[in-house]
């Protein structure tokens, strides 16, 4: 009693002092103190004002759950928090909340359920946008994948988390780590181990920027590659150090694999008594993990084990074990295995039986053998036949199920991605309208609302009427434009060039004393593609250099000359003109300079007095 009352004195002034903090970081107490946490949850109640507020509560409830193995419990307040939680606002808690319901139910061998949320931690990774934890969620589908078996989709997922990641400049180590440990174990189950051990090494050698605590499990599956390989001390020695990093972390699902692959390389190198006790340890850790994925390997590691050592019943009751947890990944070894053993049980009992009595049997000792001999084949024949139509069937099925689920997720996929290149095209159109022909249109309105206030002379009343008429129609002209770019996904260079040939015609039409020149690389391809905001703003941009020049720098000619810098595009008007004379750069230069940045280009201005000017972007 006085020590809960003390827990609860220091957790109410806990929260006491730090209430000016966020209620995560107030909930995030609960990781760090543990005992007080329930009292901490207690107090923390009253303070949720609305759902996402909920949503962080039920997630750091959840995530006590999960640390106690309680996964029912844990799986119900993940799915709350999910439902509940601001996406926008804690992006990276509901990302956590969909890798821990992947992971639960991975454990439980329900692989269907794991791919739709991690699924789901996609398209939620996808919106935000974060490319750290798409590639996250990728890597979780590849090692569903493994789990079921299917090892070309393991390393495919695995590959396109990892090209993700190296894309990705402010990419985690530790996923990029992650990302290759998948592709990994892919590669080891599907029995190509120089492409697991290469993929395993790549880990190893970035170590130094790793926690290695986090990374037990590559210690321990380079391990398991080397012992397929029959490299039986070598793998020993890898298991041992994961072991021991996993002893510390308390991980009871790497721990059982741990102790399930020392009993493999025990009973491999004749020591039986060891291998009794790595794989008694096995078992013990199994069941505190509740992962299915492990106990199938435990089984199966006991039946060959029992197998080898001649206990063909013991062997056959872990066999059994072993196949019912394998509905969801059945194949033909399970038949060929069963039959097997059972054919062998089946022989050596009849010997057995023949052998006592066969002195008392002589005279019938050959009709007795015959007999058997054609009930084993009957009983051979027979579960030969039901094993084979049953896997038929299964793998049909399963085959079916699996290519729904992977159909429904490509559409899913493709659908997500139409959606934010539609998404995408709209916050384009929307900026250039209202940054250029809203702030025109406006004033053209304003422009007449004072002609009707002021009292001007019919001579200015024209004037007026002129600048507005002019202005009016260089506004519509901003207007085609614009729609000329939006109404294209990509800008082609003949689109372009074309566009500029027109606008130069024009000019040339206003300004006949200027000799104009539009020059375009032979060295740019025909196929050349911007996207239709690169392609409005280079527009703009040179138009509004072609009219400075026209304006300001008493030159006789001016040259626009397209070139290609690497994998993008160069475009300068150069004019002969006077240079300019002011060095602040004014409305029009900055205009130019804040649509480059706008697609992420660079304008350059080299300029000289009486020999003239270049404007650049690129």
């Amino acid at each position: 009693m006085l020590r809960t009352f003390a827990l609860f004195q220091v957790a109410f002034l806990v929260i006491t002092a730090s209430y000016s903090q966020t209620l995560r970081d107030r909930l995030g107490r609960t990781v760090l103190n543990p005992d007080s946490a329930s009292i901490i949850f207690e107090l923390e109640r009253v303070n949720l004002r609305n759902a996402p507020d909920s949503g962080l509560y039920f997630y750091f409830i959840a995530d006590r759950f999960y640390s106690n193995s309680e996964y029912d419990s844990a799986e119900f307040y993940f799915q709350k928090s999910v439902d509940l939680v601001d996406p926008s606002k804690e992006a990276s808690i509901r990302s956590m909340g969909f890798i821990s319901l992947s992971r639960i139910n991975s454990f439980a061998g329900d692989w269907d359920r794991a791919l739709s949320f991690s699924q789901a931690h996609f398209n939620h990774a996808l919106n935000v946008p974060d490319s750290n934890y798409m590639a996250f969620a990728l890597f979780d589908i590849s090692v569903i994948y493994h789990d079921m078996e299917q090892y070309d989709k393991g390393v495919a997922y695995g590959k396109e988390s990892l090209q993700l990641l190296e894309n990705f400049p402010k990419a985690k180590p530790l996923f990029r780590a992650y990302a290759l440990n998948a592709i990994a174990i892919n590669f080891d189950d599907w029995d190509k181990p120089d492409s697991a051990l290469y993929y395993h090494y790549l880990v190893i050698d970035d170590l130094k920027n790793l926690d290695s605590m986090k990374f037990a499990n590559t210690f321990n599956n380079i391990g398991n590659t080397l012992l397929k390989q029959r490299n039986f001390l070598e793998a020993k020695k890898w298991m041992g150090i994961s072991l021991s990093l996993n002893q510390k972390a308390k991980s009871n699902t790497r721990i059982a694999t741990n102790y399930t692959n020392l009993g493999t390389i025990a009973y491999n190198l004749g020591n039986y008594s060891e291998a009794e006790s790595m794989l008694d340890s096995a078992a013990k850790y199994v069941e505190l993990s509740q992962s299915i994925e492990k106990k199938r390997d435990y089984l199966q590691e006991q039946y060959r084990y029992n197998k080898l050592r001649g206990r063909l019943s013991t062997a056959l009751d872990f066999l059994e074990q072993y196949s019912s947890l394998k509905d969801s990944i059945f194949k033909e070894e399970r038949v060929k295995l069963m039959a097997d053993l059972e054919t062998r049980y089946k022989v050596e009992s009849k010997e057995r039986e023949l052998a006592e009595s066969r002195a008392a049997l002589a005279e019938n000792e050959l009709l007795v053998k015959n007999r058997n001999n054609q009930l084993l084949l009957a009983l051979i024949s027979s579960i030969s036949l039901i094993g084979l139509g049953f896997f038929i069937y299964y793998r049909q099925k399963t085959k079916n199920r699996h290519l729904e689920q992977e159909a429904k997720l490509q559409a899913i996929y493709a659908e997500q991605k139409t959606q934010q290149r539609l998404h995408e095209q709209r916050d384009r159109i929307s900026s250039d309208l209202h940054d250029n022909i809203g702030a025109q249109l406006t004033f053209i309105v304003s422009s007449l609302n004072n002609l009707k206030l002021g009292n001007l002379s019919p001579e200015k009343m024209a004037t007026k009427i002129d600048q507005i008429s002019s202005f009016t129609v260089e506004t519509v002209g901003e207007l085609r434009d614009t729609i000329w770019a939006m109404n294209k996904e990509n800008v082609s260079l003949e689109d372009l060039r074309g566009r500029l040939a027109n606008f130069v015609a024009k000019a040339i039409e206003a300004c006949p004393t200027i000799d104009f020149e539009l020059k375009v690389d032979d060295q740019i391809e025909k196929e050349f593609l911007l996207n239709s905001l690169e392609g409005i703003n280079y527009f703009r941009v040179v138009q509004e250099a072609i009219n400075n020049a026209i304006k300001h720098s008493g030159a006789s000619k001016i040259t626009i000359n397209l070139v290609k810098a690497g994998e993008t595009l160069r475009i300068c008007v150069r004019d002969n003109g006077q240079g300019i004379q002011n060095q602040s750069l004014g409305n029009g230069l900055g205009n130019m300079r804040n649509r480059a940045d706008r697609i992420g280009k660079n304008v350059s201005i080299d300029t000289q007095q009486n020999q003239g000017t270049e404007v650049c972007i690129y």
